[in-house]
C-alpha cells in the first residue's frame, strides 16, 4: 500500500510508475532528482493510478501527515530529503544518463510548456506514454482550467486503446519475480494512468460521462482483460472524442483564436 503514496505513483515524477522506470526519478514539483522514488514522497502527492477526485480524502490525509516538510521526505521514516538538482555531466560521468529523465529535467526551461507535452504524444513506448499522461494531468491541475487543456487531452484520448510496449531496461523487476508478470502489471500502470487523466479532465470540464468512463467498459477493466478492454476502448474512443469536441464548441473554447482570425470553423 505504501508504494501507492510514493513518488513512483505521483504525476510529478512523470517518468516512472510502481513497475516502470528503474533507478532514480525526477520530480517536477521540486525540480529535483529523486534518488529513491520507492521511499520518497511529499505533501503534494497526486496519484497516477486513480483520478484525484475519487481518492481526495486519502490524499488529504497523506498531505496532513507530511504537512510540515517543505519539500520531499522519506515515506518510511518521515525524515526530510534534500533537493538534488539535475546534472547532465554527473549522469554521464556515473553512467546513469537517461534520455527520458534528461528530457523531463528540461521541462521548466521550455516555453510554452504545452509544447513539451505534445512532443511526448504518439508512439507505443510505455514509458513515454506514462510521461505524456502525467505531464498532461500536471498541466491541467496547475492551470485548473480545462479550456487551456482540451487539445492536449484530445491527443491523449487518441492513444487510449494503444497497447504499450516496454524496452529491455524499462521494467522494475524485484528479485524473485518474473519479467512477464511485471510486464503485465506495467501495462495496467499505463492503462489506469490514461483513464485517470481522462476522468480528471471530465471532472474539471464538468463532463459527467467522461468523469465516469469506467462505467462504460462492460467489466473488462475490473477483470483485467486487456484484449476485451481494448475492444471497448476502440469502440468508445470516437464517441468520447466527439463528446469532448462538442463540449468545447458549446462553451466557445474550440480553437477560438482561429475563429477570431477568419470566422471559419476549419481546423488549421
Amino acid at each position: 500500500m505504501d508504494s501507492l503514496f510514493s513518488c513512483r505513483n505521483c504525476i510529478q515524477d512523470c517518468g516512472q510508475t510502481i513497475n516502470l522506470g528503474p533507478g532514480a526519478g525526477f520530480c517536477l514539483m521540486h525540480n529535483s532528482v529523486v534518488r529513491e522514488p520507492d521511499d520518497t514522497t511529499c505533501k503534494y502527492l497526486h496519484r497516477k493510478d486513480l483520478p484525484r477526485f475519487t481518492v481526495d480524502e486519502g490524499i488529504r490525509e497523506h498531505a496532513s501527515e507530511f504537512a510540515f516538510h517543505s519539500a520531499m521526505a522519506s515515506l518510511s521514516a518521515g525524515k526530510p530529503i534534500q533537493v538534488l538538482r539535475y546534472s547532465e555531466k554527473f549522469c554521464w560521468e556515473k553512467g546513469q544518463f537517461s534520455p527520458l529523465m534528461h528530457a523531463l529535467a528540461q521541462y521548466h526551461k521550455v516555453n510554452p510548456s504545452w509544447g513539451v507535452i505534445q512532443s511526448f504524444s504518439g508512439g507505443v513506448d510505455g514509458l513515454r506514454s506514462v510521461a505524456h499522461t502525467a505531464l498532461a494531468r500536471r498541466y491541467l491541475d496547475t492551470c485548473g482550467n480545462w479550456r487551456s487543456s482540451y487539445r492536449i487531452f484530445l491527443a491523449l484520448l487518441q492513444e487510449v486503446d494503444v497497447t504499450p510496449r516496454f524496452g529491455e531496461y524499462d521494467l522494475v523487476v524485484p528479485e524473485g519475480e518474473h519479467r512477464e508478470e511485471v510486464e503485465q502489471e506495467a501495462l495496467w500502470d499505463v492503462v489506469f494512468s490514461r483513464l485517470a487523466g481522462l476522468q480528471e479532465y471530465g471532472w474539471h470540464a464538468g463532463i459527467e460521462d467522461l468523469s465516469w468512463i469506467t462505467d462504460s467498459l462492460n467489466g473488462s477493466l475490473a477483470s483485467f482483460d486487456w484484449k476485451a478492454l481494448r475492444v471497448d476502448l476502440i469502440r468508445l474512443r470516437e464517441t468520447w472524442t466527439d463528446g469532448l469536441i462538442r463540449h468545447a464548441k458549446d462553451n466557445g473554447a474550440f480553437f477560438p483564436e482561429q475563429e477570431a482570425l477568419d470566422g471559419s470553423h476549419e481546423y488549421m
